[in-house]
């Protein structure tokens, strides 16, 4: 039966795959079948966005196990995560949560099983959105209060590249915002809203 292990992490600013590496070794995964996306948010990009669920996917096609530290590690909105778990257990694969073992089998035909199985599914998926969305709404609460302190506390997040930088590289290069992006290892966003300075 086909193993594979996927994770995720959301920026490769203070964060790192090591441990999911690790996670996925503890539970006898092949390298060649660990992905790990890295980088990539749970909330703003979808899981058929990342190249690295792309594989995952390619693999599981046609059945296996898909070990995940957790739920969130595929998205973080509710109706994306039911509907990719939904499509897992079509598949016939069995998922299976390293953080505290839980297994969602793709593979149960007992009815009262599937029903259980899938009630989970729903309220970890609720629980992921609702998470991540008090998270950023706490977030924005500390940033209020820092900058209303004004004693020099809230600085904001530190720039990736500088400014002038990547306005100077992009024009002498003749490259697109997309190459800069890539260049630099910031968004395209974050290219678009220097160059327009």
């Amino acid at each position: 039966m086909k193993t594979v292990y996927y994770g995720r992490i959301s920026t490769t600013e203070g964060q790192t795959s090591a441990s999911q590496y690790e996670d996925a070794k503890k539970h006898g995964v092949d390298a060649k079948h660990v992905h790990i996306g890295e980088g990539v948010s749970g909330y703003h990009v979808a899981p058929m966005d990342r190249t690295e669920w792309k594989r995952v996917i390619d693999k599981l096609s046609d059945g296996g196990v898909l070990y995940i530290r957790w739920t969130d590690r595929i998205s973080r909105r509710y109706d994306e995560l039911s509907r990719v778990m939904n499509e897992l257990m079509q598949m016939g694969v069995k998922v299976v949560c390293t953080l505290n073992g839980m297994e969602f089998d793709g593979t149960a035909t007992d009815a009262t099983k599937k029903a259980i199985r899938d009630s989970l599914l729903a309220f970890m998926a609720a629980q992921g959105e609702a998470d991540y969305l008090n998270r950023k709404e706490m977030q924005k609460r500390g940033i209020e209060v820092a900058k209303a302190a004004g004693d020099g506390r809230y600085k904001g997040r530190a720039k990736a590249t500088d400014p002038a930088v990547v306005v100077a590289w992009r024009t002498e290069n003749g490259a697109s915002i997309k190459l800069t992006a890539e260049h630099f290892d910031i968004s395209p966003a974050t290219v678009k809203r220097y160059c327009a300075a």
